[in-house]
């Protein structure tokens, strides 16, 4: 079986699919990662094959990479992350048409992709509307892969008014094809209405060098704190500058995980419990931490979930403060605004209180799940019964 992946060029759409493609490669199918920009470099870091289906296309002015100051950016960040959450676990018309520009742009190279390849199944990210045209023109199924814990039973239906024109261009009716839906999370997690089978999510923020203090036990409790990668790029890393006075007054250690060469002219002198690390694979670090600090991507977000750690969430735009509502709710942890971090929040963090009561039965009802290897058996079947 050919399995092609579909993905946006952004690491929190492409890295949740990673650990179903490598299920699919190590049972035998074939796989092709169709995506560009960005998405290229992580889906060769990740062992993948992959095409670049659209070489130089715009695809960062959709979301202002580059454009105006930090400040200027965080700005447009924070309004625009606002309206996402006050949706709901129903999508933005915002995040509708924004995604819909990053699939005019990719349509036509994945669909010329596809129809050289031929692949059996399309698996896109939930936000990524190619998936179900390209499945759509070449009639074989669609499998919509989540990566957080909302759920809409018509999202890929509410993508077709704003690609009537792309499918006209390219000749495939406005329809959508048979499809399944992955859900990343136990139900009790889930927001928002819709079925679909159920996949445990397998963190996956490519590789890197685990440094030796990693792995001594800490004499104190140990935070991890981290931005992603979107964040940095766009805002930089100011917005941590509470965070860290905090910690100065809190009996723990901080590790400071800021990716590759990092600004940290933003951020002064940091405090003597505070280290800075470069890129680290997230579960790993995550491993001897009691908690973690970050920005409410869903990636960290979920990965927290599978550690089993306190979460303290400090949104900064995109989806981050939907998750933290939702962090709050399951008793995952907390959130505030960045600007508003202060040593209680960091020493709440730590205690073991009910804010972080949920933490424990969520790890347990995730690893309950059935794994990406269980659901590449599933999807064959599926195939091969489609066949028949």
């Amino acid at each position: 079986m050919r399995v092609l992946f579909a993905s946006p060029p952004g690491a929190g759409h492409l890295f949740p699919t990673v650990p179903l493609a490598w299920a699919l490669r190590a049972a035998g199918h074939e796989v092709l990662v169709a995506t560009t920009a960005e998405g290229v470099n992580g889906a060769t870091q990740a062992g993948l094959p992959v095409a670049d289906v659209a070489p130089g296309a715009p695809v960062g002015a959709v979301f202002r990479a580059g454009q105006g100051t930090p400040a200027d950016r965080a700005a447009w960040m924070r309004a625009r992350g606002q309206r996402i959450a006050a949706a709901g676990s129903r999508i933005d018309t915002l995040l509708l048409e924004s995604f819909s520009r990053i699939a005019d742009l990719m349509a036509d190279g994945t669909l010329a992709l596809a129809r050289r390849w031929r692949p059996d199944l399309v698996v896109h990210s939930r936000l990524h509307p190619v998936g179900p045209l390209t499945a759509r023109a070449l009639r074989v199924p669609a499998v919509e892969h989540g990566f957080n814990l909302l759920r809409e039973d018509d999202l890929a239906a509410r993508f077709l008014p704003h690609l009537t024109d792309v499918y006209a261009r390219l000749d495939v009716p406005l329809e959508l094809p048979d499809r399944v839906v992955l859900h990343l999370a136990p139900a009790e997690l889930m927001s928002g209405d819709g079925d679909g089978w159920p996949m445990r999510y397998v963190p996956y923020n490519a590789g890197g060098a685990l440094p030796d203090w990693l792995w001594r036990l800490p004499d104190r409790p140990r935070v991890l704190i981290t931005l992603g990668t979107v964040v940095p790029a766009l805002a930089g890393l100011a917005g941590l500058r509470r965070t860290l006075d905090a910690a100065a007054e809190v009996d723990a250690d901080f590790v400071l995980a800021a990716g590759e060469r990092p600004d940290l002219s933003a951020l002064a002198t940091l405090p003597a419990n505070v280290r800075v690390a470069g890129w680290l694979p997230l579960l790993p670090a995550l491993a001897g931490c009691h908690a973690v600090v970050h920005h409410g991507g869903s990636g960290t977000m979920m990965t927290a979930i599978c550690a089993g750690v306190g979460q303290l969430v400090l949104p900064h735009g995109a989806d981050q403060f939907g998750n933290a509502e939702l962090v709050g709710r399951h008793r995952l942890g907390m959130w505030c605004d960045p600007a508003a971090v202060t040593p209680a929040h960091l020493d709440a963090l730590l205690a073991d209180g009910p804010a972080t009561s949920g933490v424990g039965r969520a790890a347990a009802l995730m690893a309950d799940l059935p794994t990406p290897v269980d659901v590449a058996g599933q999807l064959a079947a599926h195939r091969s019964h489609q066949r028949v």
